[in-house]
């Protein structure tokens, strides 16, 4: 089944605008049926957040001097990072507003279900380092000093390919908008900076500053 994602979406891609192509990208969820919801398209927001976190993702594994199968692994593993969302109550993943403590609670199993999830789909597979693919996926919420979830890894306990995707799905969130934010986050580098040492990786940022600032520059 993974086999087939980076020939459906080319990492090398741009990012794709929130609801933009979206006739195009519809007809390539089919593997990602989890996602499209029969009562609210931002099933489909999900869906094109991934793809462009995948996207993000892989220019910054390329970056930082990746070789080809962990830049193809940063890429497979950031598509499906948000995939346990489909377990999450669409009450809570719709909501317009902010979570209650409880809700927020609920939303954060979704790393752990997506976890689950992946070595489900990847459980007939033969190729080694799974459980390892899948401990990506799990700790890419954690933050760089130990005060994210599900496990509060810090800095180098949390899996460098998990630090990557942070970092893009971050970075993804707040130059789009969000159903509970209908704005893009204004000075979206600063935010980031903001982040730097607490969220995400400070030296990997600052690595990658150029790539994440290409896009809204473009």
């Amino acid at each position: 089944m993974l086999n087939g994602l980076t020939q459906m979406i080319n990492p090398s891609e741009a990012i794709v605008p929130q609801m933009d192509k979206l006739i195009t990208l519809r007809s390539n969820a089919c593997f990602y049926p989890s996602f499209l919801s029969t009562t609210n398209d931002f099933s489909m927001q999900t869906f094109l957040h991934s793809h462009n976190v995948a996207a993000i993702a892989s220019k910054i594994a390329v970056a930082l001097g990746l070789i080809e199968e962990e830049i193809e692994t940063t890429y497979e593993l950031a598509l499906l990072h948000d995939i346990g969302k489909s377990n999450i109550p669409e009450e809570i993943l719709f909501k317009p507003g902010k979570l209650t403590e409880e809700e927020f609670e609920v939303m954060k199993l979704h790393s752990i279900y997506s976890e689950s999830i992946y070595l489900n789909i990847m459980k007939n597979s033969d190729k080694p380092g799974i459980r390892k693919k899948a401990k990506v996926i799990r700790h890419h919420h954690e933050n760089y000093d130990g005060s994210g979830y599900p496990d509060g890894l810090k800095a180098n306990e949390i899996p460098v390919l998990s630090r990557i995707i942070t970092i893009a799905d971050i970075f993804e969130a707040i130059i789009h908008p969000r159903v509970y934010r209908p704005h893009p986050v204004a000075q979206p580098m600063d935010v980031m900076y903001e982040m730097a040492g607490k969220k995400i990786d400070r030296n990997i940022f600052e690595y990658v500053y150029d790539v994440l600032n290409s896009y809204i520059s473009d």
